[in-house]
């Protein structure tokens, strides 16, 4: 089956410029609505076991043409592009480090593929070797993979464009993973010099991958995209003593053009750093950042999407939904700059006619110029 791009060219075009006009601090017709679904999602959807879409790489090419066909014919979220991603699930620390990697059996079907810690002493710590992507087999294999499915996509649906890698994430978060996130913040606390030590093996471990990237595939340097979760639960204090100093190396040597800043933890005590700090161009946030002060600190600066409670998909109340929708676009849809959409992704078992409704709200109250008078719960919200 090839899958049919010409049939949606004029709907993803439409969906590019409302987006780009939003990304530009400009109002376009309406705030624009994407919601990140990813493979997993539909291969719950699909009823595909995710045992099956991470180790059999037709499934996961046919789960994800079918789930981005599934939002362009139903779902109808502003789609901006059609690709296929080699998804390995965040195992990355994983594969670079030797640890065990945990992949969903029948006994836990629908949970990602995760890694058991592998520092548990300070001399573990002493003992970790920054690697040469070069030696590592299970880091060529990765990309042995990605050429495997480039071949697979290219042969059943035609020219669509496949991405993949391996990168760890930024220093604090890659940390939380070898650590485990209880003994990471106990940790800086106790030993912070340690820590350090540990951050910086991390540091030349990811500047290490990112070269071998650019070395393996046709990807343009320049642009950076780091997905720091654990980071944001460090206090502002914390946070300029064990992230900053190492995710402004990363930005300053690989994010000359597009800087771009992921995190699931609270954004917003440190919305300042990553505005007139980092220089970030877009940020996504997850559910726990206050986006009353993101709002205010990006206004005019960054771009940014997120913050919507998924959780409030699960609890069957359109009115609940409604309620976030309406907090979210009422604060940070005015004057452009934001794309609205859940934070973190949507997780397996979010109902679809829940995530439509969602989507649909999004686009009736978010039409431009925003007005109070299209929302019906700013009272409950205190707005």
């Amino acid at each position: 089956m090839v899958f049919n791009l010409h049939k949606y060219e004029q709907t993803i075009e439409n969906n590019r410029r409302r987006v780009e006009a939003a990304l530009s601090f400009e109002e376009p017709d309406r705030v624009p609505v994407q919601i990140n679904v990813q493979g997993p999602y539909y291969a719950w959807l699909l009823g595909v076991s995710l045992k099956d879409y991470y180790l059999n790489l037709r499934v996961m090419a046919e789960v994800q043409v079918k789930g981005l066909e599934w939002r362009l014919n139903w779902l109808q979220d502003d789609v901006t592009s059609v690709s296929v991603n080699l998804d390995l699930g965040a195992v990355a620390e994983g594969l670079v480090f030797g640890c065990k990697i945990v992949m969903p059996d029948e006994s836990d079907p629908w949970r990602s593929p995760w890694i058991t810690p592998k520092i548990e002493t300070l001399e573990d710590i002493d003992r970790l070797e920054v690697p040469d992507p070069r030696d590592l087999r299970a880091v060529r294999e990765v990309y042995l993979k990605l050429q495997e499915l480039k071949r697979i996509v290219k042969e059943e649906y035609g020219e669509v464009p496949v991405w993949g890698g391996v990168q760890i994430h930024p220093p604090v978060s890659a940390a939380g993973s070898l650590l485990g996130p209880q003994r990471l913040y106990t940790w800086t606390r106790r030993y912070p010099r340690e820590i350090h030590k540990l951050l910086s093996k991390l540091l030349e471990t990811f500047i290490a991958l990112q070269e071998y990237h650019y070395e393996v595939t046709d990807i343009e340097p320049g642009s950076l995209y780091l997905a720091d979760d654990h980071s944001g639960y460090l206090s502002r204090e914390m946070y300029e003593k064990f992230a900053l100093p190492y995710n402004l190396r990363l930005y300053e040597r690989f994010g000359k053009k597009y800087r771009y800043l992921h995190m699931d933890s609270p954004m917003h005590h440190i919305a300042d750093i990553v505005r007139d700090v980092y220089k970030v161009h877009h940020a996504d946030l997850g559910v726990e950042s206050d986006i009353h002060v993101i709002s205010r600190e990006f206004k005019g600066r960054v771009s940014f999407n997120g913050n919507v409670d998924w959780r409030t998909l699960l609890s069957g109340s359109r009115e609940r939904v409604e309620a976030e929708v309406e907090k979210c676009i009422y604060y940070a849809a005015p004057g452009g700059g934001y794309i609205f959409d859940n934070g973190g992704e949507t997780y397996a078992a979010i109902p679809p006619y829940m995530l439509k409704y969602e989507v649909e709200y999004a686009k009736k109250v978010g039409n431009y110029p925003i007005k109070k008078d299209n929302f019906k719960h700013l009272k409950s919200l205190n707005l």
